[in-house]
């Protein structure tokens, strides 16, 4: 676990892109679970360069150089990102059980509460218009993901002849989720609001750990031999579903 120290520290870098210069606050960190450098935007709008232990930090500005443009589009990107309850209205389905299951938002003086409608076959969220909005959602979220994720989980474990050692869900900062060595696997709240096909490859991804504890060829082979369009969703997590790891947090 890192310190909150650790993690509120920053260098600065000038970087140019096509729109011109732009000073750009980074976090460098060596890691083991990399074999190569690779880069997102947290929730701070910092930019984390997770490197090999070998690689130099002069090496980690040459590359976040080299990919100045991307960099300065994901912050021009971040500036817009939505807030919890803007998302929920414009986009009211939830993720479960692997289908996408329509969801209600109403409001109702001191209730702060979630109904599953089987027979309707939708979610109905109500919080408290007197009271603020974000903690109610995610506190509400976090229940059904709760409630939810980790039966998923073992679903696909079982039709996969997996095993995990525990699953926790939990309010991650930038991961979908994780897998320790002993087995356990934690999984980030927001998997409920991916499409059910990226819930799953996150899913199939973590259990994939369970017999590949890294990113080799051989992990994505057996990824792939999991979840055959892999490559696909992997894409279209990064493009499309980046934002949605970070709803919520700024305004919690």
């Amino acid at each position: 676990m890192k310190s909150k120290a650790k993690q509120n520290t920053f260098d600065l870098v000038c970087l140019q892109s096509a729109s011109g210069a732009m000073l750009v606050p980074y976090r460098f960190e060596r890691t083991r679970q990399v074999k190569r450098m690779n880069l997102h935007v947290d929730s701070s709008s910092v930019v984390v360069l997770k490197a090999p232990l070998r690689q130099s930090q002069a090496s980690g500005v040459r590359f976040m150089e080299e990919h100045g443009d991307w960099i300065c589009r994901m912050l021009e990107t971040r500036k817009s990102i939505p807030k919890l309850h803007s998302y929920l209205m414009k986009h009211p389905h939830l993720s479960l059980a692997g289908r996408s299951v329509p969801l209600v938002l109403r409001f109702k003086a001191g209730v702060c509460q979630h109904v599953i409608e089987d027979t309707a076959g939708r979610v109905i969220l109500t919080v408290d218009p007197g009271k603020v909005l974000v903690p109610q959602l995610v506190s509400l979220l976090k229940s059904i993901a709760r409630e939810f994720l980790p039966t998923r989980l073992m679903e696909l474990a079982r039709k996969h002849q997996l095993k995990p050692h525990g699953i926790t869900v939990r309010n991650q900062k930038s991961r979908w989720g994780s897998c320790s060595e002993t087995g356990a696997i934690s999984l980030n709240w927001r998997l409920v609001l991916l499409s059910p096909p990226l819930q799953d490859h996150v899913l199939l991804h973590e259990l994939a750990h369970l017999k590949h504890f890294d990113h080799s060829k051989g992990f994505h082979q057996f990824l792939k031999a999991l979840d055959p369009s892999s490559e696909k969703h992997a894409r279209r997590l990064d493009a499309d579903a980046s934002l949605l790891i970070d709803l919520g947090q700024a305004e919690l």
